[in-house]
């Protein structure tokens, strides 16, 4: 990428200077800032900005066009009416600011699409990859410029951390974080079942449709420690029927857990022990079928295939949506690949992950 190559080889990749305009006061802002003159910060920062966009982002008329996003640190909104924007300090008005605000940690996705009747957010300038200039300036002409040299398509100059100065503050990302905080994303992970846990399993005559349901009446299961199975050496040995000739095919397990603060969990992460296939439903949502065919699933479906593995854990990461506040419920149905199988082995992990910041 050639502008990672510039930020690589030159002491300066963003050189900001005065642009020795005396009715604006630049304030350097770059990889590393500089103050040309006693000015304090603004409260506005450019947090971000895409020179050349191809898909990162898409404007209200469906165009990717370039764009710029600014930033407000502060804890009070901001009216923006007389600041301007520009992409040449030798004309710092380009683009004037009329009836915008920004809200208290808020971020404004401009477009510099060179199209201002395109909407209030579009700027009348767009952005040069080659290298150029971003500038902003308050009503009070004081200003923050970021010199950039080329930059490849869809990688945006981003600040590392919103509103961040200083050297290595400014740096290339990939498709950029258009209209969103810049700060790393830290999650944590939520355990809501471990492998080994108790579960409610049933083997034999086919279960009715509703068995996958919360509400479904299972007290006339078994339980056991997970893994079940047989043929290996399983925490729970589970029926397979009279004739080792001819085994059930199919066998269910549900596990009631609880789950708080669900609405803040962004993805939902199942570890399962499938031997051979297996329908999971979450709530009595089906959320993964594994090593299992596509149609209609009855007691007497064969598993896709003989599992690769008896007793490994296969991960898949999933929406958390079906998952409910409180108290929810885990089904699981496993399939043999064969009537004369010699062993079979189920277990489950999951969990979910939610932002810390």
């Amino acid at each position: 990428m050639s502008g990672l190559l510039l930020l690589l080889a030159c002491s300066q990749p963003f050189v900001v200077e005065d642009t020795g305009d005396s009715s604006r006061d630049s304030a350097a802002d770059s990889a590393g800032p500089e103050d040309t003159g006693d000015v304090e910060p603004l409260s506005v920062c450019i947090n971000e900005f895409m020179p050349h966009n191809a898909a990162s982002a898409y404007d209200g008329l469906g165009l990717a066009s370039d764009w710029i996003e600014l930033h407000n640190p502060g804890e009070v909104d901001l009216d923006l009416t007389g600041w301007t924007l520009t992409d040449d300090v030798g004309e710092t008005d380009k683009h004037l600011f009329d009836g915008l605000g920004l809200g208290a940690g808020g971020y404004l996705l401009l477009w510099a699409s060179g199209d201002e009747a395109a909407g209030p957010d579009h700027v009348g300038f767009s952005l040069a990859q080659e290298g150029g200039e971003v500038g902003l300036y308050d009503p009070d002409g004081q200003g923050a410029v970021v010199q950039y040299g080329t930059v490849e398509t869809d990688f945006a100059v981003a600040r590392l951390t919103d509103c961040c100065s200083g050297a290595g503050c400014l740096d290339f990302t990939f498709r950029g974080t258009p209209g969103y905080s810049n700060e790393p994303i830290v999650y944590e992970t939520v355990p809501m079942i471990a492998p080994g846990s108790i579960w409610r399993y049933w083997t034999g005559a086919a279960v009715d449709n509703s068995w996958s349901l919360p509400a479904y009446y299972d007290d006339a299961w078994l339980s056991g420690t997970a893994p079940l199975g047989y043929g290996d050496a399983q925490a729970t040995m589970i029926e397979y029927g009279g004739d080792p000739a001819n085994k059930w095919i199919t066998s269910w397990f549900r596990l009631a857990f609880d789950v708080t603060g669900v609405d803040q969990l962004e993805t939902m992460t199942i570890d399962l022990m499938r031997d051979d296939g297996a329908l999971v439903y979450v709530n009595g949502t089906e959320v993964l079928r594994s090593n299992m065919p596509e149609g209609e699933v009855v007691a007497t479906t064969l598993a896709s295939a003989v599992t690769a593995s008896e007793t490994g854990f296969y991960t898949f990461s999933l929406d958390p949506g079906p998952l409910f506040e409180g108290t929810n419920v885990v089904a699981v149905e496993l399939h043999q690949a064969s009537v004369t199988t010699t062993d079979a082995a189920f277990d489950l992990a999951l969990s979910g992950d939610r932002r810390v910041q």
